[in-house]
């Protein structure tokens, strides 16, 4: 970027004059908007072309005009404060500066300001470089990772969590939990005889089911929750803070809902479904996660094996 370019005189036997057309040259060829202003009053001396022509405005219309009354600066938060603090740190650059050209353009500038003297007087260079196209590619850069990373750790089908986030946030809810001297609650819950419902009515209506039973999931959860597709029809809940209790009235409630609900698919409804649950709790039942989650499953299969559709805590013989 060309800076101080009022000042710049060459070290030969250049006369004044002949320095000054060489600055005036370069100062008219530049490919950054320039303005220069008068430090003391803030009053535009100075525009060159590529100013003028990326934000429309004739010479006219910056001359003899401060800085925050030229239209395309008007927006600018605090421009009269910058301006200030320009006159006392002789330097001030912006990275990602929103313009408004004339013809109502937005434009992104990377605005950089220095205040040096020329001949008796301090005056205050801006160089304003259009950086939009580089602030719009920033942009999506960054809309792509999160967009990566949501995908990275969602499930495509249910959109819930999936079980790489559901092992990394439970390891880390654990290493909270202990410092805390808190409680974490898991439920682990599957579909019962769901393999039935895929051989009957097809792989889409079981998709069916499980897209509906995780929206069911989020609706009946905590914010604080998190809920997560363990695999195939399996379902994760971590309850941050949560007793052995209070996660087991939570999975209770979930398989009533459950039962309770009525699927839509192609027309008509599926059958009702149940859900086998288990329930477990840190640091009742496990001190890390694969302790909790075995629990958890041990219970969920002795819910299955007395018959589906209930609750069974860690460690209880039956739910209450």
């Amino acid at each position: 970027m060309i800076r101080n370019l009022k000042h710049t005189r060459e070290n030969g036997n250049l006369s004044e004059h002949e320095s000054e057309i060489r600055y005036r040259r370069l100062f008219e060829s530049a490919q950054d908007g320039i303005l220069i202003l008068d430090a003391e009053t803030g009053m535009i001396e100075d525009v060159n072309p590529y100013l003028i022509n990326m934000l429309g405005y004739s010479r006219q219309e910056f001359i003899e005009k401060r800085l925050w009354e030229v239209g395309a600066f008007k927006d600018v938060k605090a421009n009269k404060r910058a301006f200030q603090a320009l006159q006392k740190n002789e330097y001030i650059r912006y990275e990602d500066l929103p313009l408004r050209a004339k013809d109502g353009r937005l434009m992104q500038v990377e605005f950089v300001s220095n205040v040096y003297v020329a001949g008796s007087e301090r005056v205050i260079q801006c160089n304003i470089r259009d950086v939009t196209k580089r602030s719009q590619a920033k942009h999506a850069l960054l809309e792509t990772q999160a967009l990566l990373r949501k995908q990275s750790v969602r499930d495509h089908l249910t959109g819930l969590f999936n079980r790489r986030y559901l092992d990394e946030t439970l390891d880390r809810e654990l290493l909270r939990a202990k410092r805390n001297g808190a409680s974490v609650g898991i439920i682990l819950l599957d579909v019962d005889r769901f393999k039935l419902y895929n051989d009957v009515s097809g792989h889409a209506a079981g998709d069916a089911i499980l897209r509906e039973l995780a929206n069911l999931m989020l609706a009946n959860v905590r914010g604080e929750d998190i809920p997560s597709r363990y695999g195939g029809d399996e379902f994760t809940v971590v309850m941050p803070d949560a007793p052995l209790e209070v996660t087991r009235q939570r999975a209770e409630l979930i398989g009533r809902r459950v039962a309770k609900f009525n699927i839509p698919f192609d027309g008509r409804i599926l059958e009702p479904i149940t859900l086998s649950i288990g329930v477990a709790a840190y640091p009742d039942n496990g001190s890390n996660r694969e302790e909790l989650l075995k629990a958890a499953d041990i219970a969920l299969y002795r819910a299955k094996h007395l018959g589906r559709g209930r609750v069974m805590v860690a460690g209880q013989e039956s739910s209450d």
